[in-house]
């Protein structure tokens, strides 16, 4: 026997935030930047992401709608590049919890490349 759910929206019991996820995970921010393809800071697609800022070449903040509650999350970026060469480094140093830093560098060397990231971060939010 199937069954279908059609809702518009899931809330908690109050009726006034989100289902709280009990035993389960998800990604509490991500966001699919296009920078390499748009020569400019854009964001193409995302969850919990307020904005990003250029911070130089190769070196961009995601800064989080909401917080996480600590410095603690777990964040993973990846990206395509420009080449074989082209990898992505996420810089937790830089990191609080309201932004991740997100460093892009080039494996042959020390240089940082601008690129396209894509990015994800789990962790609790405040």
């Amino acid at each position: 026997m199937t069954s279908v759910l059609n809702v518009d929206t899931i809330a908690d019991k109050a009726g006034t935030g989100p289902v709280e996820l009990t035993k389960q995970s998800a990604a509490k921010a991500w966001a699919l930047d296009e920078t390499l393809y748009s020569n400019s800071n854009f964001v193409a697609d995302s969850f919990n992401i307020a904005s990003t800022s250029d911070e130089g070449t190769g070196d961009m903040h995601f800064n989080f709608t909401n917080s996480f509650s600590n410095t603690g999350f777990a964040s993973v970026a990846g990206s395509g590049g420009y080449s074989a060469n082209d990898t992505v480094n996420t810089k937790f140093a830089d990191s609080t919890s309201s932004k991740d830093d997100v460093k892009m560098q080039d494996t042959s060397g020390p240089t940082y490349t601008d690129q396209s990231v894509t990015y994800v971060a789990h962790g609790d939010l405040a």
